[in-house]
């Protein structure tokens, strides 16, 4: 008995806030979390999108039902069972998604912004990219421990803003700390590291200005 793989072509989600046009001058790539869909993740950044910026949201292509066999569904970037392959299927899909929304605004720079399970998506993600992204913003997710070389050397280069609650329930003071210091003795990178009081969610204030101070600061490099 043996286990085959195929490459087959399939049909994945995007939701966008915003309209890609020529005077688009940013796009945030924006990754949801576990168990959230696209469609609902996206509210977070309706009153932050204008002329100028819109929000480009995939949908990871694992769906499963959040309770039972029935009822609200949920979606995910991958899961332990045939890991590696899934992760070169996520940088197959977003490499897809930067590059559509590149030709329909074809004067944008890219940022990226993820969230939990999204966080740890996007960062392995950087150092494949095709199109450069320009700043991350990492809200309360887990960095990856094995973070690759490729993607360690482009987030050497760019600004990354990372924030985490401090009642977060999946990710406390000794995880993060942890984490940091990984980051900081292994891979010689040294993010922004911030906190906010609350829980595993976006905090809206903390978000615009974030988003806000990225594109100024990448606007000046």
């Amino acid at each position: 008995m043996s286990t085959h793989f195929i490459e087959t072509i399939q049909k994945l989600r995007i939701e966008s806030v915003g309209d890609l046009n020529e005077n688009t001058t940013n796009i945030w790539l924006a990754l949801h979390g576990y168990g959230q869909l696209a469609e609902y993740f996206k509210r977070h950044f309706i009153p932050l999108s204008h002329q100028g910026r819109v929000f480009v949201v995939p949908q990871g292509a694992h769906k499963f039902y959040l309770h039972g066999t029935e009822g609200r569904v949920g979606a995910s970037w991958m899961t332990k069972e045939d890991r590696k392959m899934d992760i070169d299927n996520q940088r197959f899909f977003l490499n897809e998604v930067v590059s559509w929304a590149a030709k329909e605004a074809p004067n944008a720079r890219f940022h990226m912004v993820g969230f939990s399970q999204g966080v740890a998506t996007g960062m392995r993600f950087l150092g494949y990219s095709k199109t450069y992204i320009h700043s991350l913003l990492a809200w309360a997710g887990s960095w990856p421990p094995d973070l690759e070389e490729e993607s360690q050397k482009t987030l050497a280069q760019m600004p990354m803003s990372s924030w985490f609650g401090t009642k977060d329930p999946f990710i406390g003071k000794d995880k993060r700390e942890e984490r940091i210091a990984l980051y900081n003795n292994k891979f010689d990178l040294h993010p922004e590291v911030n906190t906010y009081d609350g829980g595993h969610t976006f905090c809206s204030d903390i978000l615009a200005n974030e988003i806000n101070r990225l594109e100024n600061i990448t606007l000046r490099r």
